[in-house]
């Protein structure tokens, strides 16, 4: 029998966990549709754009279609995002890992709820590099940072959700096998 204390910081973690994985889901499709007609594939492909010809390239379509005011905008709404995708998966970490009852899981969910704010840190730098390209200072500094940058956050962000999958798997897999939860 587990100590009520564990008991309760578990039940706190999960509240916290689903309150603010629901708050991120719905956000992300409450910034879809105000961003419209700009998408979110178009975002991440001036994220990653590598060159100031294909930055400039991009930020030339979104003035010609008229979406370069949301891609503007999605630079603001991208610090709130970061709040919430932070605090979700570092959440999720600690408590997918702790439903798996393993020491080694728990462990590793500490170390990834850790390790997202790393992804945090450099979506704050590639955000305020793409907020200077959009502001007309396209440098190859500036998009080297932002793609750079991305592909670490989104590096991490993978590595993390996939440690989750992990061990939803291994408890999905010790509930089969009859193991009970203590």
């Amino acid at each position: 029998m587990e100590p009520a204390s564990w008991l309760a910081r578990f039940s706190r973690l999960r509240q916290l966990f689903w309150l603010f994985f629901l708050l991120t889901i719905a956000y992300m499709i409450w910034v879809r549709n105000f961003l419209a007609p700009l998408t979110s594939g178009e975002i991440v492909q001036f994220e990653i754009a590598k060159t100031t010809e294909k930055a400039r390239i991009i930020m030339d379509h979104w003035k010609d279609s008229g979406k370069y005011e949301q891609g503007i905008r999605t630079t603001y709404f991208a610090y709130v995002f970061m709040f919430l995708y932070t605090v979700a998966i570092a959440l999720g970490c600690r408590f997918v890992s702790l439903c798996t009852r393993n020491e080694i899981m728990i462990k590793g969910g500490k170390g990834f709820a850790w390790l997202i704010l790393l992804a945090t840190a450099c979506d704050a730098v590639e955000n305020t590099a793409l907020s200077r390209i959009l502001q007309g200072h396209i440098s190859q500094l500036n998009v080297t940072i932002a793609y750079n940058l991305a592909r670490v956050k989104f590096s991490i962000v993978i590595v993390c959700i996939l440690f989750m999958i992990a061990c939803f798997i291994y408890w999905g897999i010790d509930r089969l096998a009859g193991e009970k939860v203590k």
